[in-house]
């Protein structure tokens, strides 16, 4: 008697499931287990520049990690959710293009640049994946702009994602140019971290698997090359032989 195959949960995407786990904890750590502390503003939230409420401290060690911790801090439920909406799925794909260290190190780089930007430029405190999440998506809309077209999803996604960073900027306080200045210091930070990851995360990931770039095939070469031996493709047809008895139904050989 065969035996029943078993499923099994696959551990696919292990930097995007473990940040957005981590986000969601340290939320609910904020407003319900430790709440008299404000763990989001004094420790995942990016300093501000001069003349805000907690301003960058040259002098202060903490301050610097805050420069990238930022990211895993959120102020409200719907933020998080947001953010993790964009994360889980495009992470996932740019984790099996690139690998998981290498995506790791392009939200870092994202997200380093866009504190570092806010401790300059913006009077306030910053928090929030929205420069993670922006950065996956352009990374996953490069290998097209690089063949000199983009595509409409891709494009609608980003349109979608810098518009509900705008809303959930907003607040209860409405729109003012720092919640502007905010988006596009995170927009900056996505550009970064997604330049960084394209120069540097494919050449990474060829050395790794130690194949040549003379010898490896590319996906569109096999996708191109199952095309071709499709029956429903005339050059199919001309490769069989007039002794070849096999019939063709579809793609089922009989």
């Amino acid at each position: 008697m065969a035996s029943k195959k078993k499923f099994k949960i696959n551990f696919d995407a292990c930097v995007s499931i473990c940040f957005c786990a981590a986000a969601l904890l340290i939320f609910f750590l904020d407003k319900f287990a430790i709440k008299n502390y404000d763990l989001v503003q004094n420790i995942f939230s990016a300093p501000g520049a001069k003349g805000a409420e907690r301003a960058f401290n040259f002098s202060s060690p903490s301050d610097y990690l805050r420069l990238i911790l930022f990211v895993l801090g959120n102020e409200s439920f719907l933020q998080v959710l947001f953010s993790c909406a964009f994360i889980l799925p495009f992470g996932a794909l740019m984790e099996e293009r690139y690998g998981s260290p290498a995506v790791a190190f392009m939200i870092a780089i994202s997200a380093f640049v866009s504190g570092v930007l806010n401790a300059c430029l913006v009077p306030q405190s910053l928090c929030g994946a929205a420069s993670a999440a922006t950065m996956l998506i352009l990374l996953s809309s490069i290998t097209s702009i690089a063949k000199n077209e983009i595509h409409l999803s891709s494009l609608l996604t980003l349109v979608l994602c810098l518009g509900g960073n705008l809303y959930l900027a907003s607040g209860q306080k409405g729109l003012d140019r720092f919640a502007v200045v905010g988006v596009f210091v995170q927009l900056a930070g996505a550009l970064a971290g997604s330049m960084a990851g394209f120069l540097t995360a494919p050449k990474t990931k060829r050395s790794a698997s130690g194949s040549s770039s003379g010898s490896s095939q590319t996906a569109s070469e096999r996708l191109r090359e199952i095309d071709e031996e499709s029956p429903r493709k005339k050059s199919f047809w001309g490769k069989k032989t007039a002794d070849d008895e096999t019939t063709v139904i579809g793609s089922i050989n009989i």
